[in-house]
């Protein structure tokens, strides 16, 4: 099985794109073409096929290298807790255990599951009390051999730190990435 994503995802990561400079957000429509208004026309709880969420995600990378992809997924994470399919784990996580890092960050791959599938498998160790570890396994290497994922993972954990109030120190970075068995671990400290 390939991955599939949300379209309310990926439709939130085009209102992203919209924020951006316009030559830029220009380039990354152009480098998609057609996909662009496949995207934006998709009713939001239907799933993208791989191929086309792969032309907005390598769209993306290709206009604004591997920094901006990080920093416009920064910017979808600090929203991502928005997200309706996020919201009831959000919700909870803030009524159990309150407003954190790692109540939010525990809750992230039962979130995450709700965006996408046959995407491997995403699980959550807390390290100590400022950090965690978010182990990626098995995600599909027809997509994950390109390195977007990683970069779109690292940027949209280093928002969900954003959103859950971790602070300026707040980083992720990757250990033991194996892009051909679509494997990595993210670090991610505050």
């Amino acid at each position: 099985m390939t991955p599939e994503t949300r379209a309310s995802f990926a439709q939130h990561v085009q209102e992203m794109i919209l924020t951006l400079p316009p030559e830029q957000c220009a380039g990354i429509r152009q480098r998609m073409g057609p996909v662009w208004d496949e995207i934006a026309s998709t009713p939001k709880v239907a799933w993208l096929n791989e191929a086309t969420y792969n032309t907005l995600s390598e769209a993306v990378r290709a206009e604004l290298g591997d920094d901006g992809t990080i920093e416009l997924y920064r910017k979808v994470g600090r929203r991502l807790l928005a997200n309706p399919h996020f919201q009831t784990f959000v919700e909870t996580a803030l009524k159990v255990f309150g407003v954190s890092p790692h109540a939010v960050l525990k809750l992230i791959p039962r979130g995450r599951d709700s965006v996408v599938k046959h995407a491997g498998s995403l699980t959550y160790e807390k390290l100590d009390g400022r950090s965690a570890r978010l182990k990626l396994s098995s995600f599909p290497q027809s997509t994950f051999h390109k390195g977007t994922t990683v970069l779109l993972l690292a940027g949209s954990f280093l928002g969900v730190l954003d959103a859950a109030n971790a602070g300026s120190a707040a980083k992720v970075e990757t250990a033991d990435v194996d892009l051909q068995h679509g494997n990595t671990t993210f670090l991610l400290s505050w």
